[in-house]
C-alpha cells in the first residue's frame, strides 16, 4: 500500500527539496504552503505522515497538529514537526498540540527519512489495530459497535442536511436449520459468503455491518429510492444464486430476509432500527426471501418484493 506523506511548509525551496528526496525514495508525496492549505488537503486525502513547519502564516504548525489530532483520535496520521526554535518549552507545547516528532531546522535529509520510515511503521499499526477493533473478525465487514457508532453520525448528518438515507436489515433465512444440517463451520461459512456478496453491492456513502449472529445491516444513500432499492433486492437476489459446497461435497443454498427503513421517517436511531425490524419481521412472517419497506404510515408496507 502507497504511504502518503503531506509536506507543509511556506517555502517552496523546503518543500521541493523534501518532496524530492521523499519521492525517490518510493513516497507519495503531498504539498500545502501553510496550515489551512494543509488541513483542506488532510481532509481529502488519507494522509499517514504529516510533516509540517512551526511558523507559518494563516494557520502555524501547532494549530494544524491540533485540528488533525482532534480530527484523527485513532493515531492513523503520524505527525512530525520541523523547527529552529530549540526552547524546551515550545517543544512540550508541540507535545502537547499533537506531534509526534521533532525535527530541528535546516532538515537532515537522512534523520527525516528515518523519522518518516519510523512513523510509517507506527501508522500502519495503529490503522491494523483500528481495523481489527472495527471489524466483525468472521466475515470482515464492521462489527456492530462500529457499525452504530458509523449510523449515529449518518443519522446526525441526515437530520441537519435533509440528506435521505435508509437502513436495510438482513436476516438470513432458516439459519438454525443450516447449522444443525451442515455443522457450525459450514453455518459459518455461509455468513462469510454471504458477507463478501453484499460487500460487491455497497454503495458509495454506504457501509454495511453485522449486528450479530445470522443478522446484519446496511446503511445506504437513498436520495433516489428506487436506485437505493435495486441495491437491497440485488443483495437479495443474489443471495439465492449463492452455493455453499462443505468439505464432504455436499452443496447447499440459502436465502435472505430484508426489512428496509428510511431514516426520514424515524425520530432516532433507536426509532430507526425498531422499525427496521419490524419491517423484517414482516418479511418473516409474510413467506420470507422478500424485501419489504416501510413507510411513515405506522405498519403499512410502502413496496413489497416477491420472488418470482
Amino acid at each position: 500500500m502507497e504511504t502518503n506523506v503531506l509536506v507543509v511548509d511556506d517555502s517552496s525551496f523546503f518543500r521541493d527539496l523534501i518532496r524530492t528526496d521523499l519521492e525517490s525514495n518510493g513516497y507519495k508525496v503531498l504539498l500545502a504552503e501553510d496550515g489551512a492549505q494543509a488541513l483542506s488537503v488532510y481532509r481529502s486525502h488519507d494522509i499517514h505522515i504529516l510533516i509540517t513547519d512551526l511558523e507559518m502564516p494563516v494557520m502555524t504548525g501547532l494549530e494544524l497538529c491540533w485540528h488533525v489530532r482532534a480530527e484523527d483520535d485513532q493515531h492513523r496520521t503520524f505527525t512530525i514537526l520541523m523547527t529552529g526554535d530549540t526552547e524546551t518549552a515550545r517543544r512540550i507545547e508541540a507535545f502537547d498540540s499533537g506531534a509526534d516528532e521533532f525535527l530541528a531546522k535546516p532538515v537532515d535529509l537522512s534523520m527525516l527519512r528515518a523519522r518518516v520510515r519510523a512513523g510509517e511503521r507506527i501508522s500502519r499499526m495503529h490503522r491494523v489495530m483500528v481495523e481489527m477493533l472495527h471489524t466483525d473478525y468472521l466475515t470482515g465487514v464492521l462489527n456492530r459497535r462500529y457499525f452504530m457508532e458509523r449510523l449515529e453520525r449518518a443519522y446526525g448528518t441526515a437530520m441537519e442536511t435533509g440528506a435521505a438515507m435508509a437502513v436495510a436489515m438482513f436476516d438470513i433465512d432458516h439459519f438454525k436449520t443450516i447449522n444443525d444440517t451442515h455443522g457450525h463451520s459450514n453455518g459459518d461459512l455461509a455468513l462469510k459468503r454471504f458477507a463478501d456478496n453484499s460487500a460487491l453491492h455497497v454503495p458509495d456513502g454506504g457501509f454495511l455491518g453485522r449486528l450479530g449472529g445470522e443478522e446484519f445491516c446496511l446503511c445506504l444513500p437513498a436520495a433516489d429510492l428506487d436506485g437505493a432499492l435495486a441495491r437491497v433486492e440485488a443483495i437479495r437476489r443474489s443471495t439465492a444464486e449463492l452455493v455453499v459446497e462443505t468439505g464432504t461435497g455436499v452443496r447447499f443454498s440459502f436465502t435472505v430476509s430484508v426489512g428496509m427503513c428510511l431514516i426520514q421517517d424515524t425520530t432516532s436511531v433507536a426509532d430507526l432500527m425498531s422499525q427496521a425490524d419490524e419491517a423484517l419481521y414482516f418479511a418473516k412472517r409474510s413467506g420470507r426471501n422478500r424485501t419489504v419497506l416501510r413507510g411513515a404510515e405506522g405498519v403499512t408496507v410502502k413496496a413489497l418484493f416477491y420472488v418470482m
